[in-house]
């Protein structure tokens, strides 16, 4: 393994409740030289959010609208958006793949319609310092406040109150409002 794999393995495997086997580690060297080398050429939009059947055609709404107008970071990359099923097959390590994916994206776009599933657990790692810089939130709000509390549970209302304060955090109630927020906040001259 080249120092940069080793840093990433190095630092998953110092995550609590990680244990990297050897044949973890080769799972995820294998994957990194599969997949992660899109990272390298491209500006990399990673989208969160919940895969129910409802949700997810929005989910690749946002993925497709960044993928053909979203700005990259340099005038040599290329823009990559992708949701985390689409990349590296790593199912049985779900939370070492999320790990890697999240080190690596130069941009973590959740769009959230309720605070049920593995998106929530997603949304609280994201949380962290190290990765806040690059997190936008696009929630979905109700028509009533009852419809609002009932969607977004009192943690995870917390989470987007904090993205909220420091400008990371939109607004939405229908797919075209959605995709509008999506495209202000990074489209061209954002």
């Amino acid at each position: 393994m080249d120092d940069s794999t080793w840093e990433v393995v190095d630092r998953l495997g110092g995550q609590p409740g990680e244990e990297l086997t050897p044949e973890r580690v080769e799972a995820v060297q294998t994957a990194m030289h599969e997949d992660l080398g899109r990272f390298v050429d491209a500006t990399s939009y990673f989208v969160l959010g919940s895969y129910d059947a409802d949700e997810r055609p929005r989910l690749e709404a946002v993925r497709d609208a960044l993928a053909s107008e979203a700005e990259p970071s340099s005038g040599d990359d290329t823009v990559d958006a992708f949701l985390m099923d689409e990349i590296m097959d790593l199912s049985e390590l779900f939370t070492s793949k999320f790990k890697l994916l999240v080190s690596y994206a130069d941009h973590i776009v959740g769009v959230y319609e309720h605070s049920r599933g593995g998106h929530a657990w997603e949304a609280g790692y994201v949380d962290q310092p190290s990765y806040r810089d690059r997190t936008r939130a696009f929630y979905r709000t109700y028509e009533t406040d009852e419809k609002q509390h009932a969607a977004y549970d009192g943690m995870f209302a917390h989470y987007l109150l904090s993205l909220d304060r420091v400008d990371r955090a939109h607004t939405w109630a229908t797919t075209d409002e959605l995709l509008a927020e999506v495209a202000a906040a990074y489209g061209p001259g954002e």
